[in-house]
């Protein structure tokens, strides 16, 4: 097998013929390949440089070799020197094969681009980004920074949670704190100016603007908006000259205790406890009571018990009869309503009709010391009322009074009158005998009850 190794290619050979007319052959330029520069080369040299895993071909310009093809270390990037010929600084500019990044100002990126410097930009077109991930973070911090999730509006979340938020909707834009605002300088109104002390930040109809508060919280200052809403527990109100139409304030919780007294202009009470209350006009004496028929609250008249009572102020005798004698009630220890009543010696007139109890009281005493039976009676209108009778028993001089009780429960007209009759039924003398009726034991009560 032949070997055959070039050292020397002469790139350019000519014939040309000398002064004396002699043929000579001239070599323009060497044409080397070595791992080391030609020695004394002359310009215009071509070197193929072995030195490395992939042959560089460079041209002497008289003074340093210069490259005619690229070469360098895995991820140069090369771009064109001062004389245009190729050229690298993968410090400045560098692509990571292994990770698939792309460093500028280091030949170590961390992320898919890894600029060290400042960035200048036209326009960065990012995604929309959350709350946990915004679009804009930091490389230590993930989860802080700014996102915007819808058209029009911009979100900075720190630590994961958002913390302000600017939209704008109708050319108008909001900025909202959603957390603590803490300010640590000046709050500035639409005039540049951050106030005096005393002075508060009122709203303008272009903005704001620091105001003295005086001429807000003045002594003669009225409420001069007040309204209570349809939903029935949000006032509306205001203060003249404090530069706002009006203020709302929620009475859900509002209590009322101790006296109340004033009037609330139009006012009506139209249910109580979701129960109807009748429009009828009430009268004096009336008070506010549900009628199960109307299904409402009604205005009536609560009735009030009144009462009568009558006793004898001297004694009575009632004889031995086949009749009977009525029995007098002359003193009274209060005078009844006179419109309610009217006493007689004969008994006691009701002038209103209604339900009424009737009690009375017979104490007698017999005369002869003999035994008597006494019997006794209510009367309506000089009528014996049926079940009103009782009757007394005396039986000697030792034993010589007493007492019987009745009560009675009757419905009663206007104008009927209540009395009290008595007989002697029986004694054991041949003769007809008597009772004496004892003032300090008898009377006649007449109670209205309904």
């Amino acid at each position: 097998m032949l070997l055959l190794v070039i050292t020397n290619i002469y790139a350019q050979e000519i014939s040309v013929i000398n002064n004396k007319g002699t043929i000579l052959n001239v070599r323009n330029n060497n044409v080397t390949n070595s791992n080391a520069p030609p020695i004394n080369p002359v310009e215009n040299d071509i070197w193929f440089d072995t030195s490395s895993l992939s042959t560089i071909i460079k041209i002497y310009d008289g003074t340093t070799w210069e490259k005619l093809s690229s070469s360098g270390i895995e991820g140069s990037l090369f771009y064109a020197s001062s004389i245009g010929v190729p050229t690298e600084n993968n410090s400045q500019l560098f692509w990571d094969t292994t990770n698939n990044r792309f460093g500028i100002g280091t030949n170590n990126p961390s992320h898919k681009l890894h600029v060290t410097g400042a960035i200048r930009s036209e326009g960065v077109l990012n995604s929309k980004g959350t709350v946990g991930e915004p679009s804009y973070r930091f490389r230590d911090d993930i989860d802080t920074g700014m996102y915007s999730p819808v058209a029009d509006e911009i979100r900075f979340s720190v630590g994961g949670i958002e913390a302000l938020n600017i939209d704008e909707i109708a050319n108008t834009t909001t900025v909202t704190i959603k957390e603590t605002l803490k300010l640590d300088g000046l709050v500035l109104d639409e005039n540049n100016s951050a106030g005096i002390t005393g002075q508060i930040l009122s709203t303008t109809a272009t903005g704001t603007n620091w105001i003295d508060a005086s001429t807000i919280n003045s002594d003669n200052q009225k409420i001069d908006v007040y309204a209570l809403n349809a939903d029935g527990k949000n006032l509306d109100i205001s203060l003249e000259n404090d530069a706002e139409t009006k203020l709302q304030t929620d009475l859900s919780a509002l209590k009322i205790a101790g006296d109340v007294s004033g009037t609330l202009a139009a006012s009506t009470v139209e249910r109580i406890q979701n129960i109807n209350i009748s429009n009828i006009n009430p009268t004096n004496g009336q008070t506010l009571v549900y009628d199960n028929s109307a299904s409402k609250y009604i205005p009536k008249t609560i009735f009030t018990p009144t009462v009568s009572e009558r006793y004898p102020n001297t004694t009575q005798t009632i004889a031995e009869l086949a009749t009977f004698t009525t029995i007098n009630f002359q003193s009274q220890d209060f005078a009844p309503t006179a419109t309610d009543y009217t006493n007689t010696s004969d008994g006691i007139i009701v002038l209103k009709s209604g339900r009424y109890k009737i009690t009375y009281r017979i104490t007698s005493e017999i005369i002869n010391g003999t035994r008597v039976g006494g019997e006794f009676q209510l009367t309506k209108n000089t009528t014996p009322v049926n079940n009103t009778k009782a009757y007394s028993h005396q039986t000697s001089t030792l034993v010589n009074k007493s007492t019987v009780t009745m009560m009675k429960i009757l419905d009663l007209a206007t104008n009927d009158k209540i009395g009290v009759q008595g007989r002697v039924y029986e004694s054991e003398n041949l003769t007809p005998d008597s009772l004496t009726i004892i003032p300090e034991g008898s009377m006649l009560t007449i109670e209205k009850i309904n």
